[in-house]
């Protein structure tokens, strides 16, 4: 269905698209209640871990998804709530969510990559490998977000008091930024694999090397089943009234990449704290010899770069 014959559809046609947005708009704005119910549960966690972490990326990056998603979840309800907009004004409410979300994203992918880095042992290499991925994934990815938001258009319908209801916008692009997606998911979870059967042989029993394993896996299974549900979804919806279903699960995958990404770092700074009070109270852990010193203390059998890298302090 063209965008002309859309604004000249029968009522029954507006209202099964209407139907349709309304659907999609409300699973979209209940992550809400998803984002603020992790915010609270994991709140004392982050009292605990990161605000006495020293400054640096990690940190920045965590802070600005913890909090910003909660801004991002703003814009998403100001789009999908109000009645009787402009056309112009549902432009500029949807280009603000979908930078929004390409940014939210853009930091989650930061975070992973930077666990990647961590867990080759910060070899300069990889850092330049994985900057020049993430450079170009991400940069691919705006463009074809960009150029999918320029395609969506907004129109008047004959009836009044409705939401925004795009009526048409080119899916193959948003689909192309969830393969992207999807594809830099997989390079680099062959890379955490490759490097921990390269390097991690020995440590195995590693604790929180059991985290990186655990976290990992898990990160890549939920992000690569959304990015692949998200794809599948923009190529199999038919244009038309139910052409809304396009966007069924795009805020779903924003909300789990903020919420795996900022969990991940609180596991990895949680079990480095557990790991140092066996070394404080050597009772604890008969087996554990190991003492602080200098800036990081660590138990025998884990790694340096892994702990400098998510520790506490």
């Amino acid at each position: 269905m063209d965008a002309h014959r859309i604004v000249r559809a029968a009522p029954a046609e507006v209202i099964e698209a209407y139907r349709t947005t309304i659907y999609v708009n409300y699973l979209g704005i209940s992550g809400y209640a998803l984002v603020v119910a992790d915010f609270l549960q994991t709140f004392p966690d982050e009292v605990r871990l990161m605000w006495p972490a020293p400054f640096g990326l990690p940190k920045v990056l965590f802070f600005l998804l913890r909090y910003y998603i909660m801004v991002h979840r703003v814009f998403t309800v100001l789009y999908g709530l109000p009645i009787g907009l402009s056309p112009e004004q549902c432009r500029s409410a949807f280009l603000r969510t979908g930078i929004s979300t390409w940014v939210l994203v853009s930091g989650a992918e930061a975070l992973l990559f930077l666990r990647v880095y961590a867990f080759s042992g910060k070899n300069r290499r990889m850092m330049w490998y994985l900057l020049l991925q993430f450079v170009g994934i991400h940069s691919g990815s705006f463009f074809l977000l960009s150029e999918f938001l320029r395609s969506v258009d907004y129109r008047k319908f004959p009836i009044p008091g409705l939401v925004c209801m795009p009526i048409c916008g080119d899916s193959i692009l948003l689909s192309g930024s969830f393969i992207l997606l999807l594809g830099s998911l997989i390079v680099v979870m062959l890379i955490m694999v490759y490097t921990a059967l390269r390097e991690h042989r020995k440590v195995s029993e590693s604790a929180i090397l059991k985290v990186f394993y655990r976290d990992g896996i898990f990160y890549f299974i939920c992000l690569s089943a959304l990015a692949l549900a998200n794809i599948i979804v923009n190529l199999m919806v038919p244009p038309g009234a139910a052409g809304g279903f396009k966007f069924l699960l795009v805020q779903t995958e924003v909300d789990a990449h903020v919420i795996f990404s900022t969990r991940m770092l609180l596991h990895l700074r949680g079990q480095a704290e557990k790991d140092r009070r066996k070394q404080f109270n050597p009772l604890t852990d008969l087996g554990t010899t190991g003492t602080l010193s200098g800036r990081f203390g660590r138990a025998p059998n884990q790694t340096p770069h892994i702990e400098s890298q998510y520790s506490v302090r």
